[in-house]
This record gives C-alpha cells, sequence and structure tokens, in this order.
C-alpha cells in the first residue's frame, strides 16, 4: 500500500480538466484536489462513502463523487447549494437562460417610480466623481437603506422615496446591500433574478440557478479580493478620498449582472453530472459526526485556520442562498447597521475562537476515532506573523497532531507542495507564507 509517512504530495498535477471555482473563497482547494482526493480514497475501504467536512464552496466534494459517495457538510446553506449544483447541474438551454432573463427584465420594469430615485443619484455621483470624489464616497459607505441620517440630504432623501416600494418588492438585497457592496443597479438585478427563478426562504428555487447567481454576486462585489468582510474603504487616512480605488470601484460597478448570470449558467451546463451521488447537509460537524452511519469510508475535514470566521466572509452570499430576510447587526454602541451589515443570525465557529479551538479538534478526532473512520484533515502551519497578528494560526501542526494521536493508532503529516491560499490584500495582515502552506494531517485508526 501506498506509505503515506514517507510520501510529499505534490498538487501541481495536471487534472483532466480546469475545476470550476463557483466563487471567489478564501482558503479555496481547487489547486489541490488531487493529493486531497488521492489520500481520502486511499483510506477509504472499497464500496463506502465518504464524508466532506466543511465543505465550503464544494469543489472537493465534486471531485470525490466522481468516485465514491459523498456527504457535503456545512453549516453555510450557500455551501450546500454549490455542491450540489456542482455535482448534478441542471443544464439550462439559451431559450431557457434567456427566459429566465427576461424575467427579470419585467420584474425590473414593474418597480415604482420611487425606486428611480436611487438609480438616478446613484448615476449622478458617479458621473460627477471626478469633480466631487466624496459624494461617492459617501455613497459606498451610507447607501444602505438601513442607514439612516446620512450626511447627504439628496441621498436620504432618495433613500426615503425608494424604501417603501423596495419593502413591499421584497428587494432585500437592494434594501441592504445596494450602493455599499453593489451598485444599486447590479443589487436590483439580483433581486430581479432571484424573483425571475422564484427563489425566498418559503419556496427555494433549483440549486443551479441560485448558485449561478452566488457566482454573479462573488465577481460583482466592489471590494478588496471579492469577498463580503466589509466594504472597500475610499478613504485615506486622512479622510481624503482615494482617486485609484474610487475608479476601480467604479469601473466594478459597472458590470452587468444580468450578462454575468447567462454565463454562469453556460458554465454550469458544461459540467457533467458525477458518477455517485453526493447527498448535502447544513449542520453543524458536531451534530453531523454524532449520526455517522457504518457506510462511511473516510473523512476529509477542512475547518477554519485563523481567527477569521468564514460566515464574516460570505454574508451576502449567505442571504442569497436562504432568500431570507435576515436583519442586519448594529455598531457597538450605536443604534446604526453595522459597517459590514452583517446577518443578525451568523455562525461563529469555535475552529476560529482560541478558546475553543483545542475542544473542537478534540471532538473531532474523538468523534472519527471512536467510529475507527479515517479522517483527513487539511491545515496550514504557523507563519512567521506581522505586527497586527502575530500568530497567524490558532493550533500549530505539532498540536493538532499530538491531539489526533491520542486517538488514532497512526498520525502522519503530509505536505502539500507550493500552496497558495485566497486572502485579501492587505500587506499588514500577510507574514511570510512558510516553505509548506498546506499539509495534508492524515489519521488511520
Amino acid at each position: 500500500m501506498f506509505d503515506l509517512r514517507h510520501a510529499r504530495v505534490h498538487g501541481l498535477a495536471p487534472m483532466t480538466a480546469t475545476p470550476l471555482r463557483p466563487i471567489h473563497y478564501l482558503g479555496n482547494k481547487s489547486r489541490h484536489l488531487r493529493p486531497i482526493v488521492s489520500t481520502v480514497l486511499g483510506l477509504a475501504a472499497p464500496g463506502t462513502s465518504v464524508i466532506d467536512l466543511f465543505a465550503g464552496t464544494g469543489v472537493v466534494s465534486r471531485e470525490l463523487a466522481k468516485a465514491r459517495q459523498v456527504t457535503s457538510v456545512d453549516v453555510q446553506a450557500y455551501s450546500a447549494t454549490l455542491a450540489q449544483a456542482l455535482c448534478s447541474p441542471r443544464k439550462y438551454d439559451a431559450r431557457e437562460r434567456t427566459q429566465i432573463v427576461e424575467r427579470a427584465r419585467n420584474w425590473l420594469d414593474a418597480l415604482p417610480s420611487e425606486v428611480s430615485a436611487l438609480l438616478d443619484y446613484e448615476s449622478m455621483v458617479t458621473d460627477g466623481a471626478n469633480t466631487e470624489p466624496s459624494l461617492f464616497v459617501l455613497l459606498t459607505e451610507e447607501g444602505s437603506l438601513t442607514r439612516t441620517n446620512a450626511t447627504d440630504p439628496a441621498l436620504s432623501s432618495a433613500k426615503a422615496d425608494a424604501l417603501a416600494a423596495l419593502t413591499t418588492a421584497g428587494a432585500v438585497i437592494t434594501s441592504y446591500y445596494g450602493g455599499v457592496y453593489f451598485s444599486y443597479r447590479q443589487a436590483l438585478e439580483i433581486d430581479a433574478l432571484m424573483a425571475a427563478i422564484g427563489h425566498s426562504h418559503a419556496t427555494p428555487a433549483e440549486a443551479t440557478a441560485v448558485a449561478a447567481l452566488l457566482g454573479v454576486a462573488s465577481d460583482t462585489v466592489s471590494t478588496v479580493g471579492s469577498h463580503f468582510a466589509q466594504p472597500t474603504r475610499l478613504r485615506a487616512r486622512t479622510g481624503e478620498p482615494k482617486v485609484s480605488s474610487i475608479v476601480k470601484t467604479i469601473r466594478a460597478r459597472s458590470a452587468s449582472v444580468l450578462v454575468s448570470y447567462e454565463l454562469w449558467l453556460r458554465r454550469y451546463a458544461a459540467l457533467d453530472p458525477t458518477k455517485f451521488a453526493c447527498s448535502t447537509v447544513t449542520s453543524d460537524f458536531r451534530a453531523v459526526l454524532g449520526t455517522i452511519g457504518d457506510d462511511v469510508g473516510a473523512i476529509y475535514a477542512d475547518p477554519p485556520y485563523t481567527r477569521d470566521h468564514y460566515s464574516r466572509f460570505y454574508h451576502v452570499l449567505e442571504t442569497i442562498a436562504v432568500g431570507d430576510d435576515p436583519g442586519v447587526t448594529t455598531a457597538p454602541g450605536s443604534d446604526q447597521a453595522s459597517r459590514g451589515l452583517y446577518r443578525l443570525s451568523r455562525h461563529q465557529s469555535p475552529f476560529s475562537i482560541r478558546s475553543q479551538v483545542a475542544s473542537a479538534f478534540n471532538v473531532l478526532f474523538e468523534s472519527a476515532g471512536q467510529r475507527a473512520i479515517p479522517l483527513v484533515l487539511s491545515y496550514s502551519p504557523q507563519g512567521s506573523g506581522t505586527r497586527a497578528r502575530p500568530e497567524t494560526r490558532l493550533m500549530t501542526i505539532d498540536r493538532i497532531a499530538a491531539a489526533a494521536r491520542a486517538r488514532f493508532s497512526e498520525v502522519y503529516v503530509v505536505p502539500i507542495d507550493t500552496s497558495v491560499h485566497s486572502r485579501f490584500n492587505r500587506t499588514d495582515l500577510h507574514g511570510e507564507t512558510p516553505d509548506d502552506a498546506e499539509v495534508l494531517i492524515v489519521a488511520r485508526p
């Protein structure tokens, strides 16, 4: 049998095709699919199924489901949507794509005239950004309709005019995130597409139609790194507008959501379904580990590595996937909406909390070890850190491996070469990349 103790897994071996990356994602595993999948399948007994724990974008679930039945698990609803679309994509043809976009346009045309006040205001400050950039900056800071008393009275008036109409139309994305993460036009088009595919919390739409919309939102958002942790800051520390950042933001906000949506539907239509079934579970990992069946031959786990909660980075995508009206958190000591406009109910992973991370790993190892199920864990070693974050990981590889050895008979640490994670372009948060920026911790009963 292939001896993992003496192997060095290389992550750059060519795949048969470039995997579809459904959203921009921190710690994305698309470049490491071959070593991850080969390691997991090498441990699972023939005929058994596998669990993809903390499935994220679902790209690992898709690759595993080409060879085994898979249960794709994540506490975030967007993960299940993406995994379903990647493993069992619906192939929307040209006629169906055109019909969806046409329904979205009809929804937009039916909006009351009061909504045009937002679009008119946005056009005015965007066109005038060369001479009066501060108004455009204010739009990105105060554009959400959840925020009252905007600095510019004209913006306050436009939001007040549109609020009732948007509420009646159920335009949650525009009401919460328009002007901040997207232009008002882009946010309205996202709301229009949700209406066109009939997606809501009460009546979820077909997964591929929603997954395509998640891809659009991830591509369209005008932030550094295409994530939703916080809106782009368009002011320097002095308070002056940052012209280059404003130009980039305006360019990003010119993209058409409707055009991008058709492109994403075509991308999913080009995928073949996986050979084996992939079922999805939206739940905390502890609940799932307590109900593992006898048919499970291996578990792949990719928990968070840092203090950064994934629910903070992808809360807007979660709102689209769930199709609900989540409300937004308020800023500390204020009754105004938080800058990031986070969902009121937001999952906090124990793997991202220093006081809970060791216990979380113990639960993971104990649950798999008691059932004699092999476990493959992705993790990244401690980097050199920065002034802002001297410790880049909450647990060292040695501590994790020691915890695993308390419950498994054999534990190996297998480096993956040339690993580079998606991350923000913030040099104050980046330490030096260690020689082995990703490892697989392999635990055998």
